[in-house]
């Protein structure tokens, strides 16, 4: 174990976070706002739940004669997976990031929207202007989230309403003049919006990335959290996710007349946001696993394609809404099976610190007893030099070392030995009496 010391050059008593060394050669900061790791085993253990269910619920989907699965068969679904598994990417962006994307849906209606109607101009133009709108309310959400300080929920809901209102007045766009997306784009779209997932997840699952994302998680709304970039960042390729699912939402669902459908937007944010808590992501940001959006999206958009053709009693919908009560309830085994203990905790906070290196507790003091006074002044006398042996029995003293005189009698000291000094002995020990 290696302490870094602290620096003598500046002539000041730097109390900065002491940097601890362990053995697998990393760094840590290990001062009192140290962050304790999270266990990642408990999001892997999860998602293997999810990749389960979702299998199977596919399967079931397979196996069923009618509903969206047996008109589209795998291309439908695919198509249909791509812009579920974007809005619910793009909203996991934001709750880690701790401003929640509740205008996913919106974004993704408005980009749709531009993109249908500017299709008359080609492909690459009609792309350019629907992403170039996303991201433009992505910059404006983001300069409220991020700089202005003001909450998500807040932020996105008065955007997305600003949206909703511009919808109901601004009609139908025009005709759409693409041809509807192709089997290999779909595929390609289903395969970009997976890796851009998987990716995401796999550098949030850095402890580096966590820790940065710690102070968001940590600061109450409407302070100062000194990560304003990352917020910036994270909403602003929400938005920008969220308009890409419109766009390919919008491509592959031309019907043969060649009137686009446009998607449904509260419905879109519902989705997402069920798809992401059900994942994985905590909605108390920062916390989230990596293949945990992709399955719950799968999972979700398979449950309701098996509700509509099996004929269930109720809209699909609902399906959407519960993903969401059920999201509440995953986060709370996240955030529960991710608090450390607080021994861990305080370890934690004092690894590498100088006091490790002192005792805990003071040594417990020794009972004493009357019986050894008189010895402990004896040897506190011989210790001081001083004429301590008040009964020496004519022996000379220096110091506290009694030496003997040439005159003086050894045995005075005690005169135990006075009745045998002069008694004959017998050659057994005994005296001889009556000579």
């Amino acid at each position: 174990m290696k302490f870094d010391s602290r620096s003598e050059s500046t002539g000041r008593n730097d109390d900065s976070t002491t940097l601890i060394r362990t053995d697998a050669g990393k760094s840590a900061p290990a001062g009192d706002d140290e962050t304790p790791s999270d266990r990642m085993a408990v999001h892997l253990v999860w998602e293997i739940g999810l990749l389960l269910l979702a299998g199977g619920v596919v399967f079931a989907l397979t196996q069923s004669g009618g509903g969206p699965f047996a008109d589209g068969s795998w291309t439908g679904f695919f198509a249909a997976l791509a812009p579920v598994t974007m809005l619910a990417t793009a909203m996991a962006v934001s709750l880690r990031v701790g401003a929640v994307n509740l205008a996913a849906g919106p974004i993704a209606l408005i980009a749709a929207w531009m993109f249908v109607d500017a299709s008359g101009s080609g492909s690459a133009m009609a792309l350019g202007v629907g992403l170039g709108v996303a991201a433009f309310i992505g910059i404006v959400l983001a300069t409220l989230t991020a700089w202005l300080r003001v909450p998500g929920w807040a932020a996105s809901g008065a955007v997305g309403g600003a949206i909703g209102l511009w919808a109901g007045s601004a009609g139908d766009p025009a005709a759409f003049m693409l041809a509807e997306l192709p089997q290999t784009g779909v595929l390609a779209a289903l395969g970009a919006a997976v890796g851009v997932s998987l990716f995401l997840g796999l550098v949030g699952a850095f402890g580096g990335v966590r820790a940065r994302l710690a102070p968001i998680r940590e600061t109450p709304a409407g302070e100062r959290h000194g990560r304003g970039g990352l917020v910036f960042f994270g909403v602003l390729l929400s938005s920008t996710l969220a308009g890409a699912a419109g766009v390919v939402s919008a491509w592959t669902a031309v019907p043969e007349g060649g009137a686009a459908v446009l998607p449904d937007p509260i419905l879109l944010t519902v989705v997402a946001l069920g798809a992401a808590l059900v994942g994985g992501t905590s909605l108390m940001g920062r916390r989230g696993g990596v293949c945990g959006t992709v399955f719950a999206s799968a999972l979700l958009l398979g449950l309701m394609w098996l509700a509509e053709g099996r004929g269930w009693s109720f809209d699909p919908s609902w399906i959407a809404l519960g993903a969401i009560v059920a999201g509440f309830l995953v986060t709370r085994l996240v955030e529960v099976m991710n608090t450390a203990d607080e021994a861990e905790a305080a370890s934690t906070r004092r690894a590498g610190s100088i006091e490790d290196l002192r005792e805990d507790d003071p040594p417990a003091a020794r009972e004493r007893t009357d019986a050894f006074d008189q010895y402990d002044e004896d040897f506190a006398g011989l210790g001081s030099g001083g004429d301590q042996w008040t009964n020496t029995g004519g022996i000379r003293t220096t110091g506290g070392i009694p030496k003997q005189s040439a005159t003086a009698d050894p045995f005075g000291a005690s005169g135990v030995f006075d009745d045998l000094r002069d008694a004959p002995r017998d050659g057994f020990g005994s005296p001889r009496h009556g000579r």
